[in-house]
C-alpha cells in the first residue's frame, strides 16, 4: 500500500492518493480548491499509483469536501480519467456528502461516461466499499 498526500496552496485544499494492492483498490481524497498544477501533479500521482493495481481494480474517489475546480484545473481530471480506462479500471464509487456541490458530482460523472465508463456515489468510504464488493 502506498499513500501519496499534498496540502494544496490553499489552506483548505489538499488530496490523497492510496493504492491498496490487498483489495486492488485506489482510494482518492479530494478537498478544497486544487490549482491547475495541483490537480496535474494529482492526476499523474494516480496514474501512477494506479499502475500497482491489477486489471479490474475499483477506485474510491471521495469528493465529499471537494470544491469545484476552474475548467482548467478540470482538464488533468478528464485526461486522468481517460488513462484509468485504458488501465483497466472497475468499479467507480464517488463519496459525496449533503454539502458535495452538484456542479462537482455532475461533472464527475459526465467526465467518467465521456472516458467511457460509470461511477456510483456513496455517503462514507465505508459505503463505498460495500458497493464494490
Amino acid at each position: 500500500m502506498s499513500t501519496i498526500s499534498k496540502s494544496g496552496e490553499n489552506a483548505d485544499a489538499s488530496y490523497e492518493i492510496r493504492a491498496d494492492t490487498t483489495v486492488n483498490t485506489l482510494y482518492l481524497e479530494f478537498s478544497g480548491t486544487l490549482t491547475a498544477d495541483e490537480m496535474q501533479t494529482a492526476a499523474d500521482e494516480t496514474i501512477d499509483a494506479a499502475g500497482s493495481l491489477d486489471d479490474g481494480f475499483g477506485i474510491i474517489n471521495d469528493i465529499s469536501e471537494f470544491t469545484p475546480p476552474s475548467p482548467e484545473a478540470a482538464k488533468p481530471i478528464q485526461e486522468a480519467q481517460v488513462k484509468l480506462k485504458e488501465l483497466g479500471v472497475g468499479d467507480v464509487v464517488r463519496v459525496v456528502a449533503a454539502e458535495t456541490s452538484t456542479v462537482t458530482e455532475n461533472a464527475f460523472q459526465r467526465r467518467s461516461r465521456q472516458a467511457g465508463y460509470e461511477g456510483k456515489t456513496a455517503t462514507s468510504v465505508a459505503e463505498a466499499e460495500r458497493k464494490l464488493d
